[in-house]
């Protein structure tokens, strides 16, 4: 019997940017864990040094090359319908969300860091990174609910509208991150391993059925809903005037600084 399925982003070279495809394809991963009976928890880790850096660049170049009707009708699929399809997905997934928290997660995949039930740092270099308004459009995925709901509305009003890094720091007072394990750089198989050795030895000990009943007790999955139907609407027209796509090709032509 497996007790939990892992779930890798594999593009280290690559800082594991994910293309709009990857979040789908993460999101029917995870749908198919769901499915499973005999899992009891999804795992999300990385490879490398980075968690993810987020969008690839080359997805975003993709979309802004294309004619103006064509590009609005990729941006409402591609963007917006992949959006609601991975928030959705994970806000209904009843199975544990554990996070094996390599390095930095920036956007995007920020977001899905901030949805997961657990997260396990490999050390004190890790942080997320929602650089939003740095980009030119506004919050994703639900993390207008888990930022706020994590941090507190105050401290997530300042990361939002400054674009500013959460830091280990803040990441261990807030008790978002649940275990250090102190590992030095290079060590990500190892980490991903010990996280493994520790989950397979904790959900071994406890009744299958009431951890689920308590997750889905604690679930706030209607509440994140609302926010990425709020969020997407939001975010959409940003996209349509073309403010992102300019600072996308800012960014990679180093005419505009990563906030990494």
């Amino acid at each position: 019997m497996r007790l939990f399925v892992t779930i890798t982003i594999d593009d280290p070279l690559k800082l594991n940017s994910l293309s709009f495809d990857s979040f789908t394809e993460i999101a029917r991963l995870l749908q198919m864990a769901e499915e499973d009976n005999e899992v009891v928890a999804t795992v999300l880790q990385s490879t490398g040094e980075f968690f993810s850096a987020g969008g690839k660049f080359e997805s975003i170049k993709d979309i802004d090359k294309t004619g103006v009707r064509e590009r609005e009708d990729r941006l409402r699929a591609e963007i917006a319908a992949m959006n609601v399809y991975v928030a959705d997905v994970f806000a209904h997934h009843t199975k544990l969300l554990v996070c094996c928290l390599n390095g930095p997660a920036i956007g995007l995949a920020a977001s899905l860091v901030l949805l997961c039930d657990m997260v396990y740092a490999m050390n004190e270099s890790v942080y997320v990174l929602l650089p939003f308004t740095s980009l030119g459009f506004v919050a994703e995925l639900g993390c207008s609910v888990t930022v706020p709901s994590k941090l507190g509305v105050n401290r997530a009003n300042e990361h939002f509208f400054f674009s500013t890094r959460i830091g280990y720091d803040e990441m261990i007072q807030s008790r978002m991150i649940s275990q250090n394990f102190n590992l030095p750089k290079g060590s990500t198989k190892e980490f991903n391993h010990r996280v493994h050795e520790l989950l397979d030895q904790s959900l071994k000990g406890n009744n299958r059925q009431a951890m689920l009943n308590i997750k889905r007790l604690l679930n706030s999955g209607d509440a994140l809903i609302k926010a990425q139907s709020r969020e997407t609407n939001t975010t959409l027209p940003f996209w349509l005037k073309g403010e992102p796509f300019k600072r996308f090709e800012q960014l990679q032509s180093k005419q505009r600084k990563h906030r990494l």
